[in-house]
């Protein structure tokens, strides 16, 4: 046996034992990724989760060098998706993206659920949306929302929702309960296919992401009366929150937002490599352009501020579902 020999099998055995020692078996740090990565995606293009899965996918597989595959398993509220997602191999191949509603607003909505969401997603990021606007159709003969909320009293009224438990539905609940009016929700499997049927007057009102609502805007076809949260959109300054307009319910102050999530028992070091890629992610070209777009002014959040996001905002989710009484089944 040469020295050389003797020096390259003492320095590869003191690298493993650093790796192990650090909780990182060799293999596994090394090897990852080695296969395509997919990212499931719980609603049908049009909103605002398969254009984030894309272009964030495309700046992971151009990182990791290996092709990324969005997957879009719509249904349920993204709990399809999700309960997908929670059977996967935790080995960092697999992760998907969905919104707060369906991760968090379920487990009340539903009886029975594929998954527990704290037993089996691991947050990689949260992802803000900006405000959720409120719009109607152009014919309606309201301008603002407590014309609209009168106009609910006396006629049949319809809001779109892209899913049981969203802020849609949750709204329209409150505003049945807390004024009077007999509004019924239509859901649809995400907005591609919400917002044309709010601008042609099949439905009377909807809430959802500039993005989606944007080319009926640019049409003239809806009337934008409100907006969820604390913030207005930098696209359209002029309108105002609910909560400024005197609509103090909590649902109305709440920002919605997307998650970004990998089975709960992947390795560590891989989730702190997917969650830093997005934080990374978000100053590439698309990205930039990607939240212009959507009128979003904050970045993709690192993973200890998703999971205090999580523990902080999905208790008030639950709570808001089961007070206003929504189960599916």
């Amino acid at each position: 046996m040469t020295a050389d020999f003797q020096r390259r099998r003492a320095l590869t055995s003191l690298a493993a034992t650093g790796l192990a020692a650090a909780g990182l078996p060799a293999a596994r740090a090394q090897a990852w990724p080695s296969k395509p990565i997919r990212i499931f995606v719980g609603f049908n293009p049009g909103g605002t989760t398969d254009p984030y899965a894309r272009v964030y996918g495309e700046f992971l597989s151009t990182k990791f060098g290996v092709p990324v595959v969005v997957e879009n398993r719509p249904g349920a509220n993204g709990t399809i998706s999700l309960g997908a997602l929670a059977r996967e191999a935790a080995d960092g191949h697999t992760i998907g993206i969905t919104t707060s509603t369906s991760v968090w607003g379920g487990r009340a909505l539903y009886r029975k659920l594929p998954f527990e969401p704290d037993r089996d997603f691991a947050p990689l990021g949260w992802f803000p949306v900006g405000p959720l606007l409120m719009a109607v159709p152009a014919s309606l003969p309201v301008s603002t929302t407590k014309e609209w909320v009168e106009y609910a009293r006396k006629n049949p009224v319809t809001m779109a929702s892209y899913g049981p438990a969203s802020v849609p539905h949750l709204a329209t609940e409150e505003f049945n309960k807390r004024f009077g009016t007999k509004v019924n929700v239509t859901h649809y499997k995400g907005e591609g296919p919400m917002w044309p049927d709010v601008a042609t007057g099949v439905t009377h009102a909807g809430i959802g992401s500039y993005v989606a609502l944007a080319p009926h805007i640019q049409r003239g076809t809806v009337k934008v009366l409100a907006s969820i949260g604390t913030e207005r959109s930098p696209k359209l300054p002029q309108v105002t929150s609910f909560a400024s307009q005197g609509f103090d319910g909590e649902i109305f102050k709440l920002s919605g937002g997307l998650l970004m999530l990998a089975p709960s028992a992947t390795p560590e070091d891989i989730l702190q490599r997917l969650s830093q890629a997005f934080i990374e992610g978000a100053d590439s070209p698309k990205a930039v352009a990607l939240r212009e777009a959507f009128a979003i002014d904050d970045k993709p959040t690192t993973m200890a501020e998703a999971k205090r996001k999580w523990r902080e905002a999905s208790p008030v989710w639950i709570r808001l579902t089961e007070q206003l009484g929504i189960k599916i089944d």
